[in-house]
Formats: structure tokens, sequence, C-alpha cells
């Protein structure tokens, strides 16, 4: 009787999980189906989610083809050698090696995290252990992050007559009523100093719709680098130039680009010298704000409400957790549309069988 509970109760959370009548509903629930084990695996390795062929590795069977076999374990499956009976796992140097729940229950967690559904809510509902679930959110963490390094010309931002918004967490101007706020987040050793770049229409700004953004954690020492007594040259620190660097490559020329001076990395005066921008500072724009009803501030206010909360979680992460924070953020805002079909084409391209 327990068993049969257990598994009534598996079978149920086939269909807690979905995604709207998209890629997982049409493609992937049909073949969560108890039965269905065959055509899933078959499945997975037309997707190169699991190896199409594998060889032998002993050394007497000369790299000979292992055999697709049916086997009475959890993956249904096994590969198996003709010669010498060596047997591998079907998972063997794939994104469900080690993970300890059959490939059905994988696939509906890959799903959770593309849902940003917290793991120990996704625990429950599946009815597993949460530290099996963490292992996978992990994993799709580190998928995503090695994605945006990647591919990070994928979140090139404006272009001629565009309106383009620089600012840094923690300082700047990005916090609630910052513009009349003298007191805001101080820094201190553990701040992470993150670079936020958002893509803005002043005039259509809408907090349902966020605005495209690029964050970068801010590697340099802020302390300006040592020059020659000779060189007259005016130096810059060290974050300054990684800030204007980012803002080179992730905006487009033409650009409307709207700086403060308040902040260290991305103020006014460092970002007017790129010349290839029209600079323009909060400070200035500010003065044709109405005194009463501070429109601009509401709006700032507005285009950085999604990137704070980021920024806020990261400040209290590890400096390599806190990068994973940011390529997470930026990855879904991306692929909002259709997630769960692209982190599993970004997991072959991360597990990449050779």
């Amino acid at each position: 009787m327990p068993n049969q509970v257990k598994s009534r109760d598996k079978n149920c959370t086939i269909d807690r999980f979905g995604d709207h009548g998209g890629f997982f509903d049409k493609v992937v629930r049909p073949m969560l189906q108890q039965g269905h084990e065959g055509e899933l695996c078959l499945w997975l390795r037309e997707m190169s989610l699991l190896r199409t062929f594998t060889n032998c590795p002993q050394e007497d069977c000369n790299g000979r083809n292992l055999t697709w076999r049916p086997a009475r374990i959890i993956d249904k499956y096994k590969w198996t050698c003709t010669c010498c009976k060596k047997v591998q796992p079907i998972r063997d140097h794939s994104f469900f090696m080690s993970i300890k729940c059959d490939l059905k229950m994988c696939l509906q967690i890959i799903l959770a995290w593309c849902q940003a559904i917290p793991s120990d809510i996704t625990a429950n509902d599946l009815g597993i252990k949460e530290h099996v679930v963490k292992k996978v959110y992990e994993r799709c963490g580190k998928v995503v992050e090695a994605y945006v390094t990647r591919h990070s010309e994928e979140w090139i931002l404006g272009g001629p007559g565009s309106i383009i918004i620089v600012d840094e967490f923690p300082g700047g101007y990005m916090s609630e009523n910052s513009l009349d706020n003298t007191n805001c987040r101080k820094r201190n050793n553990n701040s992470h100093t993150i670079l936020c770049i958002a893509e803005a229409n002043l005039t259509t700004i809408h907090p349902a719709v966020p605005p495209r953004m690029w964050l970068h954690m801010i590697d340099a020492n802020p302390v300006p680098t040592k020059i020659d007594r000779n060189d007259t040259t005016k130096s810059k620190c060290g974050m300054v130039e990684e800030a204007l660097s980012e803002i080179n490559q992730h905006v487009l020329p033409g650009s409307y680009v709207v700086a403060n001076g308040r902040a260290r990395c991305c103020n006014y005066e460092s970002v007017k010298e790129l010349k290839q921008y029209a600079a323009l500072s909060v400070e200035y724009l500010q003065k044709f704000d109405s005194s009463n009803r501070n429109k601009f501030a509401n709006t700032l206010e507005t285009i950085w409400q999604t990137g704070i909360d980021v920024c806020e979680e990261v400040q209290d992460a590890t400096r390599s957790f806190g990068q994973n924070i940011l390529a997470t953020y930026l990855w879904r805002q991306r692929f909002a549309i259709s997630p769960f079909q692209s982190i599993l084409t970004h997991i072959v391209e991360y597990y990449r069988f050779t």
C-alpha cells in the first residue's frame, strides 16, 4: 500500500509542473508518463542530452562501441560492451550525472529552476530531498553563467536615438528616493560594486516591463594605478577604466547615455569622454523636474526596480556566487519567452560530448 501511494503521488507531480502550453507541456510532458521511459531516453539522445554512442574504455576492446540495452535500474537503460561485458551508466559525462533522482524528475526540476521556484518548494512538490533540487539548480546556474560569458555580445543595448542609463550599486541613484537622500547605502570592504546599464524610453516606462540591462561586477581596484612622475596624462582608477570598457562593449554608438556625478566607476565626467555617445547628467535633467511631482526621480526608480533587487542579493553573496546571480538574472531576462527549451540547448552546449 505505501508503494502505491508513493507511485500515485509521483504521477500527480507531473501535472503540477508546466509552462502554459509551451515546449515542456507539448513535447516533454507526454514522455513523463509511466511506460514512456524508452521514448524519453531516445529523445534525450536525439537532443544530445545523453550520449548517442560511446566506446569501451578497456584497452583490450580497442575502442569498441558499447551497446544500448534495457536494464532493471532507475534509468531503465545501460551501455554494455558485448566483448568484455563492461557496463557504463547512460548518464556518464552528462548534466544528469550523479543526480540522485530519475530523468523524469530531473527535467521537472530544470523547469522549476527556469520558473525561479524556490528549491524547498520544488522539493516539497516533487517529494524529494532539497539537496537534490539544489544540485540541479546549481548546475543550471553554471550553465547559464558560462553562456552569458561566452555570448556577452547578445546583450548589446542602445543605438542611434536610444536612451541608456548607467549607474553603480551600491551608490549612485539606485535606491528609493535617492535623488533626495544623501544617506544611501554605504560601501564597505565586503561590498561588490556593480556597473548597471539599462536601456529605457523615458516616455513609456512601465513597471511590468523591466528594461533590458547589462550588469557587471567591477573587478578592478578603486585606487588609481601608479604612473610615471613624468607622465602628464590624467590617470584613471582601474574601476573607471573597466566600467568605460564595459559601456563601450555593450552600448551602441549614437546612444544618449545618462550618467550621474555620484557614481565612482561611471560618473558623468568619465562617461562624457566617450565621444561616440551623447552624454547627459542626471543632475542636469533633474533641474527640469517639477519640484512637487518628482517625475524624473520616480522614472529612475522604476527603471532600476528589478536591478536593485538583484544587486542587493549580490551584496550578501561571495564574489563567485554573486557573479552567478547576475548571470542568472541576465539569462532569464534574455530567454524569458522560452526558458526551458533554451536551457536544454545551452546544457547541450556546456556538456558537449567529445
